[in-house]
This record gives C-alpha cells, sequence and structure tokens, in this order.
C-alpha cells in the first residue's frame, strides 16, 4: 500500500509540472521552440554548470553543519543527503525530504533527531539568506525598480511579509526558551486520542533536537559565518543561471547586478506563495519579473532553459543518487541477514 502510495504521489507530481507547463507556455510552443534553437551550446553548458554548482555549495553548507556534530562526515556523504533532499522535495511533493536526509544522516551515525534539527537548521539558513540577499539587491537598486515597474509593490510586500515572518518565526524557535516552551504547551492542548499522541510525540522531540542543534550550531561564530558565505555564494550562482538564460535569449539591456535584483525577488516572491513539489510560483515569478524587459516568448524560452538547468537537471542527478543509496542499502540488509 505504501508503495502505491509513492507512485501515485510521483504520478500527481509529473501531472502538476505537465499542467503548469500546459498553462504557462499554451500558444507559444513554436515560437519557444525557435528561440531555444538559437542558443548556443557553450552557453547551455555554463548554465548547468552553475546549476550543478549550486548544488555542490549546497551540499558544502550541508557538510559544514553536520561536521559540527560528526567530525569524520565526508562530503561526498554531504552530496548523497543533499540530493535526496532535492529527490524528496519532487518526489513527495516536499513531504519527505527531511525524513530522507535524516534516515541517510543516521547510517552515518547521526541520530534521526538530531538528523532532522540539522536539516532544519539548514533550512532556516536558506530562508534567511534569500531574505538578506533580497534586501539588498532591493536597498541599492530599488530606484531603479520602482521607476520602470512600480505596480510590483502589491507582489513584493507580501513576499518580503511571508518570508520575514516564516524566518522570523523559525529564528524565535530557535533560540527563545520561552517560545519554544509555549509551542510545546500549545501541542500539549491538541486532542489525547492515539493518533495524536503519536503526532504530539514526534512534534515534540522534533523541537526539541532543533532547539538543541540550532543552541549548538549559533555557539560557533566561525561555523555561522561559514554559512552565511555559503549561502550567499549559493545564491549568487542560482541568479547568475537566471541572468544567464535571459542573456542567451536576448535580454542584452539588463545588466547583471539588476538581473541579480530580479532573480532575487523572483525567488523571494516563489518562497511565499503555495507550490506543489516545487512548482508553480517560480514559473509564475519568473515571467512576471522578467517578462518586463523581453518579450512573451523569449521570457518564456529563457523560462524553460533556466528550470531545465536549475529543477529537471537537479532532479535527474537526485534520482541517480537515491537509486545508488537505495541500492547500497538492500546490499548492506542483505549481508545482514546472511551473518
Amino acid at each position: 500500500m505504501k508503495r502505491w502510495k509513492n507512485t501515485a504521489g510521483s504520478l500527481l507530481t509529473l501531472l502538476a509540472v505537465l499542467l503548469a507547463a500546459f498553462l504557462v507556455f499554451r500558444g507559444h510552443w513554436e515560437e519557444i521552440w525557435a528561440n531555444l534553437q538559437g542558443v548556443p551550446l557553450s552557453g547551455a553548458l555554463a548554465l548547468f554548470t552553475l546549476a550543478a554548482a549550486y548544488q555542490l555549495l549546497e551540499s558544502g553548507i550541508c557538510a559544514v553543519l553536520v561536521r559540527a556534530r560528526l567530525p569524520g562526515f565526508t562530503f561526498r556523504e554531504a552530496m548523497e543527503v543533499t540530493f535526496l533532499g532535492v529527490f524528496g522535495n519532487v518526489a513527495t511533493c516536499a513531504v519527505g525530504s527531511i525524513p530522507m536526509q535524516s534516515l541517510r544522516l543516521r547510517q552515518c551515525g547521526l541520530t534521526i533527531g538530531h538528523g532532522v534539527g540539522m536539516m532544519t537548521v539548514e533550512y532556516i539558513f536558506h530562508k534567511s539568506s534569500i531574505l538578506l540577499y533580497a534586501a539588498v539587491m532591493l536597498l541599492f537598486q530599488g530606484g531603479w525598480l520602482w521607476e520602470t515597474v512600480p505596480d510590483l509593490t502589491r507582489y513584493l510586500l507580501p513576499g518580503f511579509g511571508v518570508c520575514a515572518a516564516v524566518s522570523a518565526a523559525l529564528v524565535l524557535v530557535c533560540t527563545w526558551g520561552r517560545l519554544r516552551d509555549l509551542v510545546l504547551h500549545l501541542i500539549g492542548l491538541l486532542p489525547e486520542t492515539e493518533r495524536w499522541e503519536k503526532r504530539k510525540d514526534v512534534w515534540r522531540t522534533n523541537l526539541a533536537s532543533l532547539y538543541t542543534e540550532s543552541q549548538h550550531v549559533l555557539k560557533s561564530r566561525t561555523c555561522c559565518g561559514k554559512i552565511l558565505l555559503l549561502n550567499g555564494t549559493k545564491l549568487l550562482c542560482l541568479y547568475s543561471a537566471a541572468y544567464l538564460a535571459v542573456r542567451l535569449l536576448g535580454a542584452e539591456g539588463l545588466p547583471f547586478w539588476r538581473a541579480q535584483l530580479l532573480a532575487a525577488l523572483m525567488l523571494l516572491i516563489a518562497s511565499a506563495l503555495p507550490n506543489v513539489a516545487g512548482v508553480g510560483p517560480a514559473e509564475f515569478a519568473f515571467l512576471l519579473l522578467f517578462g518586463r524587459y523581453m518579450d512573451y516568448a523569449r521570457a518564456s524560452a529563457a523560462l524553460v532553459l533556466y528550470r531545465t538547468a536549475t529543477y529537471f537537471f537537479p532532479f535527474t542527478v537526485s534520482a541517480l543518487f537515491a537509486l545508488r543509496i537505495q541500492r547500497r542499502t538492500w546490499q548492506l540488509s542483505g549481508e545482514e541477514d546472511e551473518k
């Protein structure tokens, strides 16, 4: 039954991706294809290189965090944990990302609770970095944005508000003991049925692990500095991929740092909207922002190029990682059974 549920979830995800593609690009397929055919191979390779660099830097962040607990944690293991997160985000609509990662971390020597806490801390740093990067870009180039597209305010303010609220809530839960106690108290008020008791125990354990891991990481300024630096570099690669995609499709009048601003705001808006396996808000935000500086067909072609490099390519690689890890797990289980 569980296998059928996983298969159904994957099929629903695929249908959601296809539906999103149909709604976004309907009526423009021929123009989009014609524009994509004009993209040079060297440009496409550079775009995929930036996408790969993003995932490698994400793996570096994972390695820095986990080594605070497991000094022998290797970069290869960090890559496996990172790509399991990518696979879980798409294949299970984000529900299975942290559980899959925490299970792999348990195989490396970290308890499930500490693994969940560690991956949640990484997520908090990620969300906070998105907010900080967008705020810095907007601080230096906000005037240009208001002059060219003043109507974007109605999208940016909710995006900043939601992202800031989520980041602040997560940071406070990790650092403020009274708020943690309040959340624990609220969990205790939930129904006392058998099903709810199991959920409450899991939430209490995860919350305690999150608080413990965050306190452990925040004590080290060097660790926090490395994580913030890697997150900033990671986002620079991701936003540079968006810049390269639009440049390859003809947006030559958009300078690098202004494209960085648009890409930062794109991710900020996408982070504030509900999505299915990471699909929907990113496409909407990309066309909303970059579509103001190039015609729709070229912007759509740039979006296809960008999402192929930063979404479909990592997912394909992550599926290979997941299969490899699963095969290795089966082999180890078989060897233990023989013993």
